[in-house]
């Protein structure tokens, strides 16, 4: 268990060719992650701040092997926020060319308030903002835009 927060820090401060080449090592072929947008009863979203970036996210990981986006969604809002959420919509992909990345997207609303809990090994904290309340990082940032604003089911980044 002290491993991951261990590799989780240096991964942190590596120049990002390098975060980018392990990443390439782990995953040689394309990449498929879930990046979840949920929403509690007030209309603020969740946002995660990880171990190994200073910004913040949006709750999201890569898919395991013969894992659905679907699945790894559930499985990555569990694992970062401690809610277990059925029902999420697939609601878009952002297809990263440069990074050879498939970004799909889900979002869900809350009926009811529920708290998260930071597993404190990759999520340092965790809270309901509204838009623009916290720098996301700019792939968090891209995708609550197209939620958002754009409205698009498939949208190719420009991002590296």
């Amino acid at each position: 268990m002290l491993l991951k927060p261990l590799a989780l820090r240096i991964y942190r401060i590596l120049p990002v060719v390098l975060q980018r080449r392990i990443v390439r090592t782990l995953y040689p072929g394309y990449v498929v992650a879930a990046k979840v947008f949920i929403t509690n009863p007030d209309g603020k979203f969740l946002a995660v701040k990880t171990t190994y970036s200073p910004d913040w996210d949006i709750p999201s990981g890569h898919c395991d092997a013969g894992e659905s986006p679907d699945l790894a969604a559930t499985r990555e809002l569990w694992e970062e926020t401690g809610l277990k959420v059925e029902g999420m919509q697939q609601c878009g992909v952002i297809f990263y060319p440069q990074l050879k990345t498939l970004q799909v997207l889900f979002v869900h609303a809350l009926k009811e308030a529920r708290e998260p809990v930071a597993d404190n090994i990759e999520i340092s904290d965790i809270r309901w903002v509204a838009r623009d309340e916290v720098k996301l990082n700019p792939y968090a940032l891209e995708a609550v835009a197209v939620i958002l604003d754009h409205k698009a089911s498939y949208w190719v980044s420009t991002m590296s």
